[in-house]
């Protein structure tokens, strides 16, 4: 069909002229909007947050800020210098270790309230929340972790160092458990991390302290050698020599010792100390009102994509009816086929329980 024989004028009038086709679309498809918002599970929303607490290197203000510099980190690194953050107390860090394989799967396979059952104390695992029925319980595991990963956003913002975990559930109690026990998890692997580097550095800095206490002793054991040996050493520009180098030995041995020794107790202060790196901003709260569906915005948005589907119907209407009155012969062999293809069809779904 020539497309310049139907003006947009008259097809507009024509979809006009069909108003009940296209108010019957936009109802239908209202209608089924509606009905899926009570079909869809609802979805609640809970939110944690918190803050990192940075570990930082006492430096002096210009060797910290040197080390800080891109073009000489390296540099500093290789000898002992760090900038004053540390990369495992970065909101960014976080953002990774919430990600995390390990972590997600601790958190599928941890213990929460079932919201499903009347009886008080009876709890689940996120696999059984998740409905995931599986043979093979890692597959039901790595099912979960997908599935979890899929309703769990974290975001982290360095400029504050707040990280914000927020979890979408089924049901507003469990979707709270969920958020308060990853930040638990977070907490927890903090407190493992920092006792075994605590402990490492104890154990490094007791072998440490040992060596230079032997390394003290065998300088004031040379020292005293010497003014047994030579009673009159004050006359002696050589041995004036060999006393003042002595005295500089011990004076150095006994600085290493004393810094050691401190390092040492500070060391084992840190590796009984409980108190958390992370600071929770807000717990999770089980919100009262879902997420979605919602359906006040669902009305609206079925009622004009109704609109919009009721306008295309009825302007497809008009369409197809110029088309049937400019070539009947070819409307009437499509009607005929449309008609026998819908009386096999009948006939198939008739025959099919009697074979049944």
């Amino acid at each position: 069909m020539d497309p310049g024989q139907l003006s947009f004028a008259a097809l507009l009038a024509g979809a006009l002229a069909r108003w009940r086709l296209a108010a019957t679309v936009a109802t239908g498809t209202i209608v089924l909007a509606l009905g899926l918002t009570f079909i869809v599970p609802p979805s609640y929303r809970a939110t944690a947050s918190f803050v990192t607490t940075d570990a930082s290197v006492e430096l002096p203000r210009g060797l910290s800020d040197l080390a800080d510099q891109a073009g000489l980190s390296n540099v500093a690194s290789q000898l002992g210098l760090s900038g004053s953050r540390d990369p495992s107390q970065s909101p960014v860090f976080y953002y990774q270790l919430l990600q995390s394989r390990e972590l997600l799967t601790r958190l599928v396979l941890s213990q929460f309230p079932d919201p499903r059952s009347d009886v008080s104390g009876d709890s689940a695992t996120l696999v059984q929340l998740f409905r995931i029925h599986d043979s093979d319980p890692a597959r039901g595991v790595e099912l979960a972790v997908k599935r979890l990963k899929r309703r769990m956003k974290v975001s982290a913002d360095p400029k504050t160092n707040l990280v914000t975990v927020r979890v979408d559930a089924r049901w507003g109690d469990l979707a709270a458990g969920i958020a308060n026990r990853a930040v638990g998890l977070v907490s927890a692997f903090n407190r493992e991390q920092r006792l075994s580097r605590a402990q490492a550095r104890r154990v490094f800095l007791e072998s440490r302290v040992a060596a230079a206490l032997a390394e003290l002793r065998a300088a004031d054991d040379s020292q005293r050698l010497f003014y047994e040996r030579n009673r009159q050493w004050q006359n002696s520009p050589a041995l004036i020599v060999e006393e003042r180098r002595l005295r500089r030995q011990i004076e150095t041995a006994s600085g290493i010792y004393v810094s050691l020794r401190r390092e040492f107790e500070t060391a084992r202060i840190d590796e009984v100390n409980n108190t958390p790196v992370i600071t929770v901003v807000d717990r999770a709260v089980a919100p009262r009102r879902r997420e979605w569906p919602q359906r006040t915005l669902i009305t609206a948005a079925a009622a004009v994509l109704g609109g919009v589907l009721g306008l295309l119907c009825a302007a497809a209407a008009v369409l197809v009816a110029d088309w049937a009155q400019r070539n009947p012969a070819e409307a009437e062999a499509l009607s005929r086929t449309a008609t026998r293809v819908a009386a096999e069809l009948r006939g198939a779904l008739r025959l099919r329980p009697r074979i049944r």
